[in-house]
């Protein structure tokens, strides 16, 4: 994914519903939908959703950003849910999150050795230990990051997006285009109801 995975460090693997049917079940599980229901609306599509397995010893942090500074999204605030699979501690690489700083709508992001990177110095962050089978839920405008693994045991993650009905993506020449992509973008809420 945008050439931020690495082997032996970090791996990203997108659009896990297409080859698994559980998995697409998984993401109209009826916490998920009360969760979209309680915080989109009644219109509520999958977005995004992929693994994140971040290896023993990767010493660096995943930089600061925000899920809507790799994909400009709009309306911008979507939902996305941080899903443990295994405990995500401090010392194996949590999510940090920074309140409050969604307000300011989606911040400027600069390419780095890691990733995308749209903050510097952090105050205020705070930690999200979570335990396996946990969700952290948070707008696509938080700005979040994760620490190192600096265990023997590989953090894994895996993550769900979803954005409301007419949600479109708008790329960088100016050009926009509907997030409906069949098979990977569909329905889970419609009119408040299981899609």
């Amino acid at each position: 994914m945008y050439g931020i995975s690495r082997a032996g460090e970090i791996t990203f693997r997108a659009h896990l519903v297409l080859q698994s049917p559980a998995l697409a079940e998984f993401c109209r599980h009826p916490v998920l939908l009360d969760l979209c229901a309680d915080l989109i609306g009644p219109d509520v599509r999958l977005y995004w959703e992929q693994s994140v397995y971040k290896k023993p010893g990767m010493p660096q942090d995943f930089p600061w950003h925000q899920d809507n500074g790799y994909t400009f999204i709009e309306p911008q605030q979507y939902l996305t849910c941080w899903i443990a699979l295994t405990d995500a501690t401090a010392e194996n690489g949590c999510p940090w999150i920074v309140p409050g700083l969604h307000r300011l709508g989606t911040l400027k992001h600069e390419m780095r050795e890691f990733g995308l990177q749209c903050l510097e110095e952090v105050q205020g962050a705070v930690p999200v230990p979570l335990r396996a089978g946990s969700i952290a839920v948070f707008s696509s405008l938080t700005p979040h990051r994760t620490g190192p693994n600096l265990t023997a045991a590989t953090r894994k993650a895996y993550i769900v997006q979803y954005a409301p009905f007419g949600a479109r993506i708008h790329r960088p020449d100016g050009s926009a285009e509907s997030c409906d992509v069949p098979g990977r973008q569909f329905a889970v809420l419609r009119e408040g109801r299981r899609a």
